[in-house]
């Protein structure tokens, strides 16, 4: 049976570390996901850690996407996840504010009381890494995050 651990970084750099640690231990990045508000910082994540391309959800991109990303940047509409990973199809574009990436997180697997507290982090534009892994990894992979300057779930 798998299990998800979750990281929340605050930091692009305390991320790419950790995902390279788990890497180094012999997890595969079709394990890992990670989630956040900022599209240039997940992209960069992806590239140097080779997660997998970065998604940012149907209707994200070409000239509407555009007009949709001026409006985001403009405070005039709200802003959408990008993901980038196994999970990034489910969480990909899901609305920040709201339920939409709460009911999207609800879907790969965390608990309700979870998914809002981690949907609240991705708003604040932490980074959120997820690992899909074996039951008997699971220690494993939480102290490897645990040593890159992950935030309690309780900080929001």
């Amino acid at each position: 049976m798998t299990t998800l651990v979750i990281g929340i970084f605050g930091h692009r750099s305390d991320a790419a570390l950790a995902i390279e640690s788990l890497r180094k231990s012999g997890i595969k990045a079709k394990q890992i996901s990670a989630v956040t508000k900022q599209k240039n910082t997940l992209e960069i994540i992806s590239q140097d850690t080779g997660i997998g391309k970065t998604e940012s959800g149907n209707g994200n991109s070409g000239l509407f996407g555009t007009a949709r990303e001026i409006g985001v940047g403009l405070d005039m509409i709200d802003d959408t996840a990008v993901a980038a990973g196994p999970a990034a199809r489910k969480l990909a574009g899901a609305d920040l504010e709201g339920d939409g990436l709460i009911v999207s997180l609800i879907s790969i697997g965390i608990p309700k009381q979870d998914a809002a507290r981690y949907a609240e982090h991705a708003e604040q534009e932490h980074i959120l890494v997820i690992v899909n892994v074996p039951e008997d990894q699971r220690k494993q992979v939480s102290e490897i995050l645990e040593q890159h300057q992950t935030l309690p779930l309780e900080s929001v």
